[in-house]
C-alpha cells in the first residue's frame, strides 16, 4: 500500500513564515531603491533650462573608471531613467536563466549619442515611470529570484546586490555630480558631503 505524504500544520506554518519572510526581504529592497530614487528626482525635477543643459562635472568624492563626466545634465537623467528600465530588463532575464552583455563604456556613448538633448518633460515623466515599475518589480521578488545573477561590470552578481546595492549607488552618484554642477553655476549652494566610495 502507497502512503502518501502530505504536510502538517506545522509544514505550511513554516512555509508561510519563509514566504513572508522573502516578501518583507523585496519590500525592504523595494523602499531602499525607491528613497534613493525620490532624492533624486526631488532635487533634479525643478531644473531651469539652463540647468538641465549644462556640462556635467564628477562627482567630488566617488570616481568610477577613469572618464571624466561630460554629459549634460538632461542626458544624465535620462541615463538614469533607462538605468531603471535596462536593469529591470537585466533581472529578469538573469531570472530567467538568460545572460545579457554587462554595460560598459561604450554603452553610456551610445546613449548619449542617441538622446543628446533629451526633453525636460518627457524625461522626468520617463523617470518616474520606470521608478515605479522598477519598484513593483523589487516588491514582488521571491527569496529565489533575488538569488539569481549573471554578469555584470567587474564580475558577476546577484539580483539583490543589483538592485539593493549598485542600482541605489549608481542613483546616489549621479545625483551628487549634478549637486556638484549646479554647486559651481551657483557658488552659494551648498552641496552634501559625501565619504569616498568605488564601484566594487
Amino acid at each position: 500500500m502507497v502512503r502518501r505524504l502530505t504536510k502538517t500544520p506545522c509544514d505550511t506554518a513554516a512555509l508561510q513564515v519563509k514566504e513572508i519572510a522573502g516578501m518583507a526581504r523585496s519590500s525592504e529592497l523595494a523602499d531602499h531603491f525607491f528613497t534613493a530614487h525620490a532624492e533624486f528626482f526631488e532635487f533634479v525635477k525643478g531644473a531651469s533650462p539652463e540647468q538641465w543643459r549644462v556640462k556635467g562635472i564628477n562627482h567630488p568624492k566617488i570616481r568610477v573608471g577613469n572618464e571624466d563626466e561630460g554629459r549634460p545634465v538632461g542626458v544624465i537623467v535620462h541615463h538614469v531613467a533607462s538605468g531603471y528600465l535596462n536593469n529591470r530588463l537585466r533581472c529578469e532575464a538573469w531570472i530567467n536563466g538568460r545572460d545579457l552583455e554587462p554595460p560598459g563604456p561604450e554603452t553610456n556613448r551610445r546613449h548619449a549619442a542617441d538622446h543628446p538633448d533629451p526633453d525636460q518633460v518627457e524625461t522626468l515623466r520617463f523617470l518616474e515611470g520606470e521608478a515605479t515599475a522598477l519598484h513593483g518589480f523589487i516588491g514582488g521578488l521571491s527569496d529565489s529570484e533575488l538569488a539569481a545573477g549573471g554578469a555584470f561590470i567587474n564580475g558577476s552578481t546577484t539580483v539583490e546586490d543589483l538592485v539593493g546595492r549598485r542600482l541605489p549607488f549608481h542613483i546616489r552618484w549621479h545625483l551628487g555630480s549634478i549637486q556638484a554642477t549646479w554647486a559651481a553655476m551657483e557658488p552659494g549652494m551648498a552641496v552634501p558631503t559625501y565619504s569616498a566610495r568605488r564601484v566594487s
